[in-house]
């Protein structure tokens, strides 16, 4: 019997949209965008079982922007979020026709969410005053590349031909190639053609592109990586139901005794962050599950190429049928290397890490009735990066993982009852923020203990090679008269040749794992925290308490996707 997977939330899929202002089959080509979004729910669907909750990027212009957004708002679950190139006041004066504006007005007024782009304005122009020339164009084109930036995926409705100005079609459909999104055409001229895969659009002498395009539709992993993690995640039967229940109800008995402790009734507010609090638990098993598998295969790769080593010196050294110790070493060393890349151990411990240390802020948050705005961009392989990102040249966590924390914390969040400020603070103070302080002291001490223990082994080993060096070199050389057993000769050059090759392995197994390195991280977290700490005791009223609320989550955030970095190189590796 398994845990229960996650089931309920949807993977939010979002679609950009780019296309002709002008149609001339605006009923044909809405149907090829229904047929297309059909394909796109078929693809994906049969690969997983989690549903879809679709969002549409469109600044709402004429022609393909409302096409697509009037198309993916018939769907269940479907949102819109509206970008526009320029102030709202501002962007109202390009529909110049009653009825382009009202059509325009009509949809904006069924949005989600809503931002207007900053303009850069020519030295004299102030901001009542209409925008002209280049800073229009330099809108339209802005707006282009934020709705691919925002998106997972883009639909054109294109002409396959050449922009007429500035962030035209032709030119979005090229940045978004650039940018590793999926670009999904629909031939504006011929919709009842199948929708293509562009894979490169490149400018021509003429006023065509070269488009290299493949059929659609794409494998379920092509068209949406994202979502075929997160089905994964959510179907993941790793873990027992009682290794669950056991961890849930511990989780529960520890903020429920700080809750009492800090004078808060727990029965008050327990209940609106179970969801919560169940997903955390099931992301944090799984997290160490994976964390462990992937340890053990980092440490006994080396310790199995140094057996291998090691049977092939034997075998030199005493002329012994030690030859299969050494091939059957070699084969289990290809055998775990394979394993833990076939079965993704490195990348489930970071994907589950990841969310557990999201959802265990936000059980927190959730209680401050304020959650950090969601302020995320997409990377080149579709995965989140935040606007502050501290580190914006690495490949961050995938966006699913901050969609499944934040919409599990908008969905408690209208369940939490106001709690009072005395008694949420003590509690924020010492069950979230000393707590995780305490942690990352303490792990900085162990793994800085772990990483002295191995550092002590290898010198030892060292000093061992060497001793047994100058005694093989003495018994060479100036003690020659010294008649020891043969075999001991052998046992003293086999070790001479071994030693190394261990102090070697656990040197490689210390780097990989970076014991130091996160050793340091956890010491300067914690320092960090005990600051936070220390402010969030003398805060003067809720609002100053959300502010340092979102100061603790914003620097825990910024220390998991700097982990995430930092542990993103270390799959396993194959030893030579």
């Amino acid at each position: 019997m398994t845990a229960a997977r996650l089931s309920s939330l949807p993977y939010e899929l979002r679609l950009g949209v780019t296309g002709h202002r002008s149609i001339r089959d605006e009923p044909g080509v809405a149907n090829a965008v229904r047929r297309l979004l059909d394909r796109i729910a078929t693809t994906l669907t049969v690969h997983g079982s989690i549903p879809l909750s679709w969002t549409v990027v469109s600044p709402l212009a004429r022609g393909a922007d409302r096409l697509v957004a009037r198309a993916v708002l018939e769907r269940n679950d479907a949102h819109l979020d509206v970008l526009t190139p320029f102030s709202l006041d501002e962007y109202r004066k390009d529909f110049e026709k009653p009825a382009d504006l009202a059509e325009f007005e009509q949809l904006f007024a069924l949005r989600r969410q809503f931002q207007e782009l900053d303009v850069h304005r020519r030295p004299g122009e102030g901001p009542g005053e209409p925008l002209r020339g280049n800073a229009r164009d330099e809108g339209y084109v802005r707006v282009g590349e934020s709705v691919v930036d925002t998106g997972e995926i883009l639909i054109a409705i294109w002409n396959g031909r050449r922009a007429q100005g500035l962030g035209g079609t032709a030119d979005v459909v090229r940045y978004a190639v650039e940018h590793g999104r999926v670009v999904l055409w629909i031939h504006a001229n011929q919709p009842d053609q199948p929708p293509r895969v562009i894979r490169s659009a490149m400018p021509t002498g003429s006023e065509a592109y070269e488009v290299i395009s493949d059929e659609f539709p794409l494998t379920a992993n092509r068209l949406s990586f994202g979502y075929c993690q997160q089905a994964a995640y959510c179907a993941d039967t790793s873990l027992s139901a009682a290794a669950f229940e056991a961890s849930l109800s511990e989780a529960r008995a520890q903020l429920a005794a700080g809750s009492t402790a800090a004078g808060l009734d727990p029965t008050a507010w327990m209940a609106a962050i179970e969801p919560i609090l169940r997903e955390y638990v099931r992301a944090d098993l799984l997290a160490g599950l994976y964390q462990s598998r992937h340890a053990n295969a980092v440490n006994w790769i080396q310790y199995l190429a140094g057996i291998g080593v090691t049977a092939a010196a034997a075998q030199a050294i005493f002329n012994g049928k030690y030859i299969l110790i050494e091939v059957a070493a070699m084969i289990a060393v290809l055998v775990l290397w394979t394993a833990g890349r076939y079965a993704k151990w490195h990348q489930k411990w970071l994907h589950d890490r990841y969310l557990a240390e999201r959802l265990r802020t936000s059980v927190f948050t959730t209680l401050t009735e304020t959650e950090p705005a969601a302020e995320t961009n997409h990377s080149e392989d579709n995965g989140a990066v935040p606007r502050d990102n501290p580190l914006p040249f690495y490949r961050g966590p995938r966006h699913w993982l901050t969609n499944v924390a934040e919409a599990m914390s908008h969905a408690a969040a209208s369940s939490v009852p106001h709690l009072p400020f005395a008694e949420l603070k003590a509690f924020l103070t010492d069950a979230w923020i000393e707590d995780q302080r305490q942690f990352h002291a303490h792990n900085a001490k162990k793994k800085h203990r772990s990483a002295a223990r191995r550092h002590s082994l290898g010198l030892g080993l060292f000093t061992a090679t060497l001793v047994l060096a100058l005694i093989h070199f003495l018994m060479e050389n100036s003690f020659r008269s010294i008649d020891l057993p043969k075999w001991l000769r052998d046992v003293i050059t086999l070790l001479t040749v071994v030693l190394p090759v261990c102090a070697g392995a656990i040197h490689a197994t210390t780097a990989q794992l970076e014991l130091e390195r996160i050793a340091e991280r956890s010491r300067r977290m914690a320092r960090v925290l005990g600051g936070i700490a220390h402010r969030m005791r003398y805060v003067n009223g809720p609002e100053d308490l959300r502010k340092t609320a979102i100061e603790a989550a914003n620097r825990m955030k910024v220390e998991t996707h700097e982990w995430w970095v930092l542990l993103s190189f270390q799959d396993v590796r194959l030893q030579a």
